[in-house]
């Protein structure tokens, strides 16, 4: 009898531990709604990531983010983010999710949570059309050309598997980059997204060209969050099948991928939006409901 008893104590402060544990330790969203303000983490990308010239963010990213925040009922906070360091931040809950353009990889998928893919892009390689005149695609993968990525991107990994012998030049943005194709830049040609491409080649016609027909490591982009939290990744999914069923993501997406109106927004200085980063959103305005219904 006397061991039953301590079986059912030892039974029952087990039951009390782990009650506990789930009471202190809530998923994403029911922190954010308690908490009444979602942080997420982001780094500057055009045009998903920007700086208006009034110091605002803007781009399709913080559509998203945006959208998020308003359909929770919660402010929104973005939290900036060195790229290579933005997973380590989440795990460390600097921040709630990463809404920023990352890619689903199976490297990253061991560490974090990926809800629903929401948009989806390749990588190519533009080159700086003097120093590579005459180049074919091999001629890229030789000692002494070198290669400009962003330090800790799917772009990085791409020219060390794919162009082995050549250099990798690891920079912080987009705008190193194009430094180093530019001119009398150390890059030979720089291995970025499509749209970045696009953007760069459109820019400077008579410099940069695309370097060969190839479209590498066409892959998903999607939101990041903390391992183990099922219902956060149910509302994220949930969330991403609305707005494309909807109609809502794809406008975004054609209004920043496939036109220019908003280039006369975009603050020639990132650094414009540093007081907005890191700082709290006003209370959102027309909010519905908790959920922002519909």
């Amino acid at each position: 009898m006397r061991q039953f008893m301590l079986a059912t104590i030892m039974l029952a402060t087990a039951a009390s531990a782990a009650a506990q544990e789930v009471w202190w330790n809530p998923g994403v969203i029911d922190e954010v709604r308690h908490r009444g303000l979602l942080k997420v983490g982001a780094g500057h990308f055009e045009p998903w990531v920007m700086c208006d010239v009034g110091g605002d963010l803007i781009g399709y990213e913080v559509d998203v983010a945006n959208k998020l925040a308003q359909d929770l009922g919660v402010r929104i906070q973005f939290v900036r983010t060195d790229w290579y360091f933005i997973v380590p931040a989440l795990i460390e809950r600097q921040f709630d999710i990463v809404v920023s353009g990352m890619s689903i990889t199976p490297a990253r998928a061991l560490l974090v949570s990926f809800s629903r893919p929401y948009s989806e892009f390749g990588m190519i390689v533009v080159a700086n059309a003097g120093r590579t005149e005459g180049f074919a695609r091999d001629h890229y993968d030789r000692a002494g050309v070198t290669l400009a990525v962003r330090r800790g991107s799917t772009t990085e990994a791409l020219v060390r598997r794919e162009f082995p012998q050549a250099s990798p030049l690891a920079l912080d943005s987009d705008a190193e980059i194009l430094e180093a194709v530019l001119g009398g830049g150390p890059a030979h040609a720089a291995a970025v997204d499509q749209v970045t491409a696009a953007r760069w080649i459109h820019e400077h016609p008579s410099v940069l060209r695309q370097a060969f027909a190839a479209v590498f490591d066409r892959l998903p982009q999607a939101i990041a969050l903390r391992k183990g939290d099922v219902d956060g990744l149910n509302f994220f999914d949930s969330w991403v099948t609305h707005h494309r069923v909807n109609g809502w993501l794809g406008e975004r997406w054609r209004y920043w991928f496939e036109t220019r109106e908003w280039e006369a927004l975009v603050a020639a200085d990132p650094a414009a939006c540093a007081e907005t980063f890191d700082a709290t959103a006003a209370p959102l305005l027309a909010v519905p409901g908790p959920m922002g219904h519909p």
